[in-house]
């Protein structure tokens, strides 16, 4: 146990410091086995291949391909000005549609900081030019992406079930509820707030043509989500054959509908989604040997006797897993959390009886809404960079949003029928 502690300490403070996830992670347990027992070291290569020898993490890499193909067809801004046509009207309106579009789009690629980079530019500039306030513009926008993890299909919950064994519809479709509170939540803020905000209305009128055009080109990109959920719940396809039909349906819009898919765009593409595969692939399979020293050290046991020995009360120890969970997300990329910490947690969690979907979406929620917040909040800082607004001014306008989710983690935590609802009712639980 000595050993594991000096582990866990050099990998906290390499994770701190900026270094990269996967390589953290390998070292670390590289340490470990060297001051345990060397010869386990060659189990290493063997552990890795097994970590991401799976079907299901197949969907990944297809599914960021196809985020990738959507940004260089312009998708993303189609269905931003087919939200705006319908809600830009109202007192605050492009603070809706920057919510709804970014719910809409960023569940597609299924995490906060790639609704940031595909969509965060569009939203904040035309907020700008509005006339909004830079920080609410870069403030909704963060927070309106930390809905994309949970909103189906989400590549997050694709992961988690992977790494936890659980079937992938009922992970994807038990975030769909609290997704969608997150969401909903934002947009009354931004209703009861709008005049004392003085938030303006965008007052463009648009022309039939324009409307007949972002008309059709909305449910082109609507089209996409859908075809991939009702394919998953039909039982049409599994989620690694959705993942493909999602980059079929993406290069098919943007070389015969839109026309604007070249080549080098194609390439550009497959490079960048090859990259964050490599990334993602690489923190999976060295995640998954640093599980199996979590399994030799018996650490989800030691855990939750310790916890146990605390208290014996259900809802405290999953309160003081919120907190962890919220302290995790503020400091790591979701993905990495997920694989290195759901596998000593969720255990500890089963046995106080909660489901495992259950523990899935609260899992992810926390992760999430710690993205955004201070004093880390990586999105926080992506956002500040694409708004070009200062940090401090981007975190204080984004406090309503932060504590509107905290409340939607305790509301999750705490009455599980919200979450298990949807899943039962399509048959997945």
């Amino acid at each position: 146990m000595f050993e594991f502690t000096i582990a866990t300490i050099i990998l906290m403070v390499t994770i701190i410091i900026g270094f990269p996830i996967a390589f953290a992670i390998g070292g670390t347990t590289l340490i470990y086995m060297v001051l345990t027992n060397p010869v386990n070291i060659t189990i290493m290569p063997m552990r890795m291949f097994s970590g991401v020898n799976s079907f299901t993490l197949m969907a990944l890499p297809l599914f960021m391909l196809a985020a990738e193909i959507m940004i260089k067809t312009g998708i993303s801004t189609r269905m931003f000005d087919f939200v705006r046509i319908r809600l830009g009207k109202y007192r605050g309106g492009l603070a809706y549609v920057n919510i709804v579009a970014s719910t809409v789009m960023g569940s597609l690629s299924g995490a906060a900081l790639s609704d940031i980079a595909g969509l965060g530019h569009v939203e904040i500039e035309a907020m700008r030019e509005e006339g909004y306030d830079n920080a609410f513009a870069c403030s909704i926008t963060a927070a309106s992406s930390i809905q994309s993890p949970l909103i189906p299909p989400s590549n997050i919950a694709i992961l988690y079930a992977g790494v936890m064994s659980l079937s992938v519809g009922a992970v994807l479709y038990a975030g769909f509820i609290p997704g969608l509170m997150i969401a909903l939540s934002q947009m009354l803020y931004v209703k009861l707030n709008a005049k004392r905000l003085n938030l303006p209305k965008h007052e463009k009128q648009y022309t039939k043509e324009e409307r007949r055009k972002y008309t059709r080109d909305g449910y082109i990109a609507l089209a996409m989500p859908a075809i991939i959920l009702l394919g998953i719940t039909l039982g049409i396809f599994t989620p690694t054959e959705a993942a493909a039909v999602a980059v079929f349906y993406a290069l098919a819009v943007g070389v015969f509908v839109f026309k604007n898919l070249k080549i080098k765009q194609v390439t550009e593409a497959l490079w960048t989604s090859a990259q964050s595969t490599a990334n993602l692939f690489l923190i999976i399979a060295l995640s998954s040997v640093f599980a199996w020293a979590i399994g030799v050290e018996k650490i989800p046991d030691q855990l939750a006797s310790g916890l146990l020995g605390l208290t014996s009360n259900r809802y405290v120890i999953l309160l003081v897993m919120n907190f962890m969970l919220i302290i995790i997300g503020m400091w790591m990329e979701t993905g990495a959390a997920i694989m290195l910490f759901a596998p000593i947690l969720a255990p500890i969690a089963y046995k106080m009886g909660v489901d495992p979907l259950h523990f899935a979406v609260m899992m992810l929620v926390n992760l999430t809404v710690g993205l955004i917040t201070p004093p880390v909040g990586v999105v926080l800082y992506a956002t500040a960079a694409v708004g070009k607004e200062k940090f401090e001014n981007v975190v204080k306008a984004t406090m309503p949003f932060i504590i509107m989710g905290f409340v939607v983690v305790l509301v999750v935590t705490y009455y599980p029928p919200l979450v298990l609802f949807v899943p039962k009712l399509l048959g997945f639980a």
